[in-house]
């Protein structure tokens, strides 16, 4: 089949229809930055994967009770190595979810790996929840 008078080949048809080919030098180009972002997420995952499974102290919230307008009891597991001491910041909060009271407790050193503990904190208005907010070891 043979082009008409004024009218493009076929492969300028082509290339007007799905753009013009990639080169071989672009195409590696973006094989390698494709290549590099894999392995700079991989490794972030495989860092971000260990980190966590490194923690030294975990906690686990068990439940609470609002014991008046002032007070509500929080009760928690702990998970740590039994000869260290772990502080846990608890935290009561209302019903729009504002801070209404705050506590640190120490755990340990205890017997066991996981302590059921139970602490109140003190509030400046009615608690609907307390939870814990976060457990670190002390140095």
């Amino acid at each position: 089949m043979s082009a008409a008078p004024g009218s493009t080949g076929a492969g300028d048809r082509l290339a007007d229809r799905y753009g013009t080919p990639v080169s071989p030098r672009r195409r590696r180009t973006r094989l390698a930055v494709g290549a590099v972002a894999a392995l700079l997420a991989l490794g972030w995952v495989v860092w971000a994967g260990l980190g966590q499974a490194g923690a030294d102290v975990r906690s686990s919230d068990v439940g609470f009770r609002v014991v008046s307008d002032q007070q509500v009891d929080v009760t928690y597991d702990v998970g740590k190595d039994p000869g260290r001491t772990a502080v846990c910041t608890l935290q009561a909060l209302d019903r729009g979810k504002g801070t209404v009271g705050l506590a640190e407790v120490e755990t340990g050193p205890t017997r066991e790996r996981v302590t059921r503990t139970t602490a109140t904190i003190r509030t400046s208005a009615l608690a609907v929840t307390g939870i814990v907010r976060e457990c670190v070891l002390r140095p």
